[in-house]
């Protein structure tokens, strides 16, 4: 004989107490009746996390209600200590990010740049704008970002129809942007 969880016990008792047989309840739910039965008499015994939550949730069962039933079935969990310490793990072959956008970036190396008062000049914005941009104090608006990906985007695909990748920086656009080149 099939022993019945305190997880298929509780969803079973709640059920019932709603007044929702298992036909109705399946119905609503998108579950057959074959199924939730076999959740409550134990044939299934450990059903699917997504499904009993969505039970869960229909027949208002509170978490805690859910947790007390897994925690019977399965044994209390013991305090956790200190988790231990997860060293960083560096990235091989991967470089230093450039800038907090890497379009920007890419737009540095694809029109040859030398600071952010020639950025700011080919963008209608201001050095200090720029500036901030790069490092991650300020964001850009979507607008602004939106004509920056077309203004990039068109450059790019003159540079690799043009083939004129050296003049352009292409190379170096497209590792800011983390891309390889076609070569």
């Amino acid at each position: 004989m099939i022993e019945q969880t305190a997880l298929a016990r509780l969803l079973q008792e709640r059920r019932e107490a709603a007044g929702y047989s298992r036909a109705k309840i399946g119905k609503a739910l998108g579950i057959s009746a074959g199924t939730i039965e076999g959740w409550e008499l134990g044939r299934i015994a450990k059903p699917p996390f997504h499904e009993v939550t969505r039970i869960a949730t229909f027949l208002r069962i509170p978490f805690e209600d859910l947790q007390r039933a897994e925690f019977a079935d399965a044994g209390t969990v013991p305090e956790a200590e200190e988790p231990p310490a997860v060293p960083a793990r560096k990235r091989a072959g991967r470089k230093k990010r450039l800038g907090a956008v890497p379009l920007l970036e890419a737009a540095f190396r694809l029109y040859g740049w030398q600071d952010e008062t020639a950025a700011a000049d080919a963008l209608g914005t201001t050095p200090d704008k720029v500036r901030a941009w790069r490092r991650g104090t300020e964001r850009m608006d979507i607008a602004q970002y939106l004509a920056l990906t077309s203004s990039v985007n068109v450059a790019l695909v003159e540079a690799v129809k043009s083939r004129k990748r050296k003049n352009i920086g292409l190379s170096a656009a497209a590792e800011a942007l983390g891309i390889q080149p076609d070569t």
